[in-house]
């Protein structure tokens, strides 16, 4: 992932470790899965191992693909807060800045009636405008970009659940 998809990837497992539910479930499995992978355990075997550790504490392979899915729940809302809050950045930087824009337009072409006395108004305020112009495509692009690195981010953890849910089904099922 890029270094910005890192960023988004690290939101997303802070949400997760926040609602961390008590108990071994889907997380502490998952990290139990890739501790044994790290010692040189092949997957299939990991996936055995990690759940009968966890079966000792009362995991189940019902509440293991229970809590995974739970954990894919959390990721959407953090979804949902990530375009709220992109939609007050676009709301407060983009349009303020198309509103401010406009006025200006109008502005300009009362000045332009009185073109003797306003000509160095004129010039300033196309100067701004242009500078809004140029604050607006700047922020719509990031947005773009921050949409794609949150939407990468988000797939490559849920992708990762699903695969996880299917070794899981498969292995244990």
């Amino acid at each position: 992932m890029s270094q910005e998809d890192d960023r988004f990837a690290n939101v997303l497992m802070k949400a997760l470790e926040d609602k961390n539910l008590e108990g071994f479930d889907y997380l502490e499995f998952k990290q139990s899965v890739a501790k044994m992978e790290e010692i040189g355990m092949d997957h299939d075997t990991a996936i055995r191992a990690a759940f009968g550790t966890g079966s000792t504490v009362g995991l189940t392979l019902e509440k293991l693909v229970k809590t995974a899915k739970y954990y894919t729940e959390v990721l959407q809302d953090e979804k949902s807060k990530f375009m709220n809050s992109m939609e007050k950045h676009l709301m407060s930087n983009v349009e303020g800045k198309a509103k401010e824009t406009g006025e200006l337009k109008k502005k300009i072409a009362n000045w332009e009636a009185k073109i003797e006395q306003l000509q160095a108004e004129v010039a300033k305020a196309k100067a701004k405008i242009d500078s809004a112009d140029e604050l607006i495509s700047n922020a719509k692009e990031k947005a773009t970009m921050n949409q794609q690195g949150f939407d990468d981010a988000l797939e490559v953890i849920t992708s990762a659940i699903r695969s996880d849910v299917a070794d899981i089904t498969r292995v244990l099922g």
